[in-house]
C-alpha cells in the first residue's frame, strides 16, 4: 500500500504518524509551504518525525500511488483537485479529500474527477486528531467509499459510509460544526459574565448540575420542546441578559442571537402549537415546514 498526502500539516501528520505506527512503510507527501521560512521548517519536522518522505512537487507525489490523501484549506480543496487532474499522465488512485469544504465543492470535484476515472471519498474527520490519530472517526461519502474502507479499515482507519453522494460527508461535519463551534462562543460569553459579576462557581456548578442531570438527547428534547412553549418568555428573559452585558461592556452577540432565534420560534410556534408541548424535537421542526 502506498500512500501519499498533499498537504502536510497537523491532519496530515497525525495521520500518517498513526498509519507508519500500523506498519505501512510507504508515505509521502508535498507540501506548497515546503519552503516557506517557518512553516517548511515545521512540515519537515514533522515529517521526519513521521518517518514520511517528502517529494518536491505535485508531479512526484502522485506518481505510484494507491491512496491520496488531500488535507488542504477548504478555500483551496477545488483548485488542488483542478491542478492535480492536469498533471495526470494515466496515473490512478483513491482521491480522499478531507478538507472542510461545502458539500457543493466536494460533488464538483467528484464530478471532475469522474472524467478521468479517479474515484473520490468525500472524508470528514469528527473528532481530535492529536487524540485519536488516524483512528479518529470519519464520515465517508462520494463513489469511493468501498474502496477506501477495504484499503484502510486494514490499518484501523474507523471509517463509516454516510449518506449516498459526496459532500453528504462534509454536511454532517459543517452542520456538527454549528454546535461544536458554537457552543464554544456561548462558553466564552457565559464565563465572562460570570466573571465579571463574580459568581462564576454558583453559575458554573448551577449549569453542571443541570446539564449533567440527563443524557444529551434528552436534554436536547427537553429543551427545544419546552422553548416552543415558552419561547416568548424566554426570549424576553434573555433580553435582559443582553442589557445587562451591555452595562458592563461585554460583548453579546451570541445572546442576541439566541433572543432572535426564540422570538422567531415564538411566532412560528403561535400559529402551530395547539396548547400542548411538541413531543420531541421533529415536531417543532415541524411548525417551520407547515
Amino acid at each position: 500500500m502506498k500512500v501519499g498526502f498533499l498537504g502536510f500539516g497537523e491532519a496530515a501528520y497525525e495521520l500518517s504518524n498513526g498509519l507508519r505506527k500500523e506498519g505501512l512503510k510507504h508515505i509521502k507527501a508535498y507540501d506548497v509551504m515546503i519552503s516557506h521560512k517557518t512553516a517548511g521548517a515545521l512540515i519537515k519536522k514533522r515529517a521526519e518525525e513521521a518517518d514520511v518522505q517528502l517529494v518536491a512537487s505535485v508531479r512526484e507525489l502522485i506518481t505510484d500511488m494507491d491512496v491520496l490523501f488531500v488535507a488542504v484549506p477548504a478555500s483551496k480543496a477545488l483548485e488542488v483537485s483542478l491542478n492535480i487532474r492536469s498533471e495526470l499522465k494515466g496515473e490512478s488512485f483513491l482521491y480522499v479529500d478531507v478538507s472542510a469544504s461545502n458539500p457543493s465543492i466536494k460533488q464538483e470535484i467528484e464530478k471532475e474527477l469522474e472524467k478521468v476515472n479517479i474515484p473520490f471519498v468525500d472524508a470528514a474527520m469528527l473528532g481530535p486528531l492529536p487524540v485519536y490519530k488516524h483512528k479518529v472517526p470519519i464520515s465517508a461519502s462520494g463513489n469511493g467509499i468501498q474502496e477506501f474502507i477495504d484499503k484502510m479499515t486494514p490499518y484501523h482507519m474507523n471509517i463509516s459510509a454516510v449518506g449516498s453522494k459526496a459532500g453528504d460527508a462534509s454536511a454532517i461535519k459543517l452542520i456538527r460544526s454549528i454546535f461544536m463551534k458554537g457552543i464554544v462562543g456561548l462558553y466564552l460569553e457565559t464565563l465572562q459574565a460570570s466573571e465579571t459579576y463574580n459568581v462564576s462557581q454558583e453559575v458554573l456548578s448551577s449549569l453542571a448540575e443541570t446539564m449533567d442531570s440527563h443524557n444529551f438527547m434528552d436534554t436536547l428534547n427537553r429543551l427545544v420542546t419546552s422553548s416552543a412553549i415558552h419561547a416568548e418568555r424566554r426570549a424576553y428573559e434573555l433580553q435582559n441578559s443582553v442589557d445587562m452585558l451591555k452595562e458592563v461592556g461585554i460583548n453579546s452577540d451570541l445572546t442576541k442571537a439566541a433572543k432572535e432565534k426564540l422570538v422567531e420560534l415564538s411566532e412560528v410556534a403561535a400559529v402551530h402549537l395547539q396548547g400542548e408541548k411538541p413531543a420531541n424535537w421533529k415536531d417543532v421542526l415541524n411548525y417551520y415546514r407547515a
